[in-house]
C-alpha cells in the first residue's frame, strides 16, 4: 500500500511539474483571453500553416491547446496555450509558476509586477476597442447623455466591469476623477456618499447575464462584448472609452501587451523573439485583411463576423512614443486610485522601467 501510495505520489508531482520540452524543443505555457484584443494571437492560431508563407507560423497539434511554433522553417517551441478569464487570473498563474507567456491586460502585468510576480511587459500588442454599453431600459447616449443620468440619479449608478485589473475599469474610474463624479466600490453606498458603484464582475461571461438581470446598469468592456450586447438585443454602446472627457487624453490607449516570466526570458529567448515576430506579422494581416481576420476571430469566439468587425481598434508590437506616454498613465492613475501598494507605489513608469519592460524582442519607432 505505502508503495503505491508513493507511486501516486510521484505521477502527481510528474502530472503538475511543467514539462521543459516537447521532443528537442522547449515548451511554452501561453495563455490569452477570449476577446477582440487577443485577434493576432487568436487569428494566427486559426489561420496556422496558412501563414508560411509569411515566415512564422504555428502548426496544430492538439485544436486550440497545443501548437508547434515554426520561424523560417524551423521549429523553435512547442505552445501549451490555455484560456484566463482575465489579466489578473494570468498575473496568479505567473506568480505560482504556471505560466511563461501571455497576451494580456497591460494594467493587470503592471498590476502583478508591483505585488511581486517575475515577469516583464517584452512588447505591445493593442489599443482601444473598450466601450461602456447600458441595458435597454435605460435611454442614454454619448458622454453628456451619461454625465446628466448620473447627476439626476438619486442613488449611486452602478457600473459593472470584467477584472479589478483591467484597463476599461481603470480608464474609466481616472475618467470620472477628473470629472469629478464620485466612485466606489462600496454597494451600500448612498447618493450623498459617491455618485457611481463599480461592481466586479469576475469575467467577461458574467457581463451580459448581470445586464440581462438588471444587476447593473451600464458596464465598462472591451470588444467583442460590447457589439454583441447591440447584436443581440440586449443593450446599447453608450460611448467608446477613448471618447470619455477630457477630450482625446484616453484615444489610442494601450490595452493589452505581451508579457513574458523572467524565467522564459532568460531561458527561452529565441522561441519568445519568434513568437512576437508571429504577433507582428498577424497583427499587419489582420490590419491587412480585415474581413479574413474578422471572420476567423469569429469563427474562434462563436460570434458573427460582421459583430467582430465593428470594433476599431489598434495592433501593432512597436514600441512608439505615444504608447509609451500613454503607458506611463497607468502607473499614474493606479497609485491614485491606491491600487498599487508593492514595488511600485508611488513610482513613474520611468522610474521602473527596468522593472517593467524587456524589450529586445520587439522594435522602437522614435
Amino acid at each position: 500500500m505505502k508503495k503505491l501510495l508513493s507511486l501516486m505520489a510521484a505521477a502527481l508531482v510528474l502530472a503538475f511539474a511543467a514539462p521543459l520540452f516537447a521532443g528537442d524543443v522547449p515548451v511554452i505555457r501561453a495563455s490569452y483571453t477570449m476577446t477582440t484584443h487577443q485577434q493576432a494571437f487568436m487569428v494566427a492560431m486559426a489561420e496556422g500553416e496558412n501563414f508560411k508563407d509569411l515566415g512564422v507560423w504555428l502548426k496544430p497539434v492538439v485544436p486550440k491547446e497545443k501548437f508547434d511554433l515554426y520561424d523560417n522553417g524551423k521549429k523553435v517551441a512547442r505552445l501549451e496555450v490555455v484560456v484566463t478569464k482575465s489579466g489578473s487570473e494570468a498575473t496568479t498563474l505567473f506568480a505560482q509558476g504556471h505560466l511563461d507567456l501571455t497576451t494580456n491586460s497591460f494594467p493587470a502585468m503592471l498590476s502583478g509586477i508591483d505585488s511581486g510576480a517575475k515577469i516583464k511587459v517584452i512588447a505591445p500588442l493593442q489599443s482601444d476597442a473598450i466601450a461602456m454599453v447600458a441595458r435597454n431600459d435605460i435611454d442614454v447616449k454619448g458622454w453628456d447623455g451619461f454625465e446628466k443620468y448620473v447627476k439626476e440619479s438619486k442613488r449611486p449608478v452602478t457600473v459593472g466591469y470584467h477584472s479589478p485589473t483591467s484597463a476599461p475599469k481603470i480608464v474609466f474610474e481616472a475618467a470620472m476623477a477628473q470629472s469629478n463624479l464620485r466612485v466606489t466600490g462600496d454597494a451600500n453606498a448612498t447618493k450623498e456618499q459617491a455618485d457611481i458603484v463599480m461592481m466586479d464582475l469576475k469575467g467577461i461571461p458574467n457581463v451580459i447575464p448581470a445586464m440581462v438581470a438588471k444587476q447593473v446598469e451600464f458596464a465598462v468592456i472591451p470588444a467583442p462584448t460590447p457589439e454583441v450586447v447591440e447584436a443581440k438585443g440586449q443593450g446599447h454602446i453608450v460611448l467608446q472609452l477613448k471618447e470619455l472627457p477630457p477630450a482625446g487624453e484616453w484615444a489610442d490607449f494601450p490595452c493589452c501587451c505581451i508579457a513574458a516570466s523572467d524565467k522564459a526570458i532568460a531561458e527561452e529567448p529565441e522561441a519568445l523573439r519568434s513568437f512576437v515576430k508571429l504577433m507582428t506579422v498577424s497583427s499587419e494581416w489582420c490590419l491587412a485583411n480585415k474581413e479574413e481576420a474578422a471572420k476567423a476571430t469569429g469563427d474562434w469566439l462563436g460570434v458573427e463576423p460582421e459583430v467582430i468587425s465593428k470594433a476599431v481598434m489598434g495592433l501593432s508590437t512597436t514600441v512608439t512614443p505615444t504608447w509609451m506616454k500613454n503607458a506611463s498613465l497607468y502607473p499614474d492613475i493606479l497609485n491614485e486610485l491606491g491600487q498599487l501598494t508593492g514595488s511600485l507605489k508611488g513610482k513613474k513608469l520611468a522610474d521602473v522601467q527596468d522593472q517593467v519592460f524587456d524589450f529586445r524582442f520587439t522594435k522602437s519607432a522614435r
